[in-house]
């Protein structure tokens, strides 16, 4: 039986998820003088490329994991989810980007990067059924805590 797609696949587009989630959050500081906003976005580029480490440590890695599921209907659905997470396409992303000039309107963009991830990373967890998680578990709790920052910093702009 031959899979659509490898652990390695899904840890390489994992580690481009993460180059282009820092990208983004670079980009963004450039759109903001304001403080609290830029330390904000400089913490969540931090993040990514501090992810990306990891997901290279576990591409280094994957030589060795066993078991994790094989279907096939599963792995055409990864690769179907891959294309459609909302960093895959980088210059769409960027186009976006350069258009959107309200804080709001990244913030949105940024929670959708973050749900895509979590869902993504929980997906990605599921190739590691007999494998070491808890890497994968961490960058999904991450992951998470980034949604809940960019929902409070989101929160309290709408009050002002």
């Amino acid at each position: 039986m031959s899979y659509l797609l490898s652990v390695q696949e899904i840890l390489e587009f994992a580690i481009y998820i993460e180059e282009r989630g820092y990208e983004f959050y670079i980009g963004a500081i450039k759109k903001f003088r304001e403080a609290r906003i830029t330390k904000l976005f400089q913490y969540l580029a931090d993040e990514e490329f501090k992810h990306e480490k990891v997901f290279k440590k576990l591409l280094k890695q994957s030589g060795e994991i066993k078991g994790g599921r094989r279907d096939p209907e599963y792995q055409a659905y990864m690769r179907e989810f891959c294309k459609t997470h909302s960093l895959g396409d980088r210059e769409a992303v960027n186009a976006k980007l350069a258009k959107v000039s309200a804080l709001e309107e990244i913030l949105d963009m940024a929670m959708g990067f973050e749900k895509d991830s979590v869902i993504f990373f929980s997906q990605l967890k599921e190739m590691y059924a007999k494998g070491n998680t808890a890497p994968v578990d961490k960058i999904i709790h991450e992951e998470m805590g980034h949604l809940r920052k960019i929902f409070q910093i989101k929160r309290e702009l709408v009050k002002k």
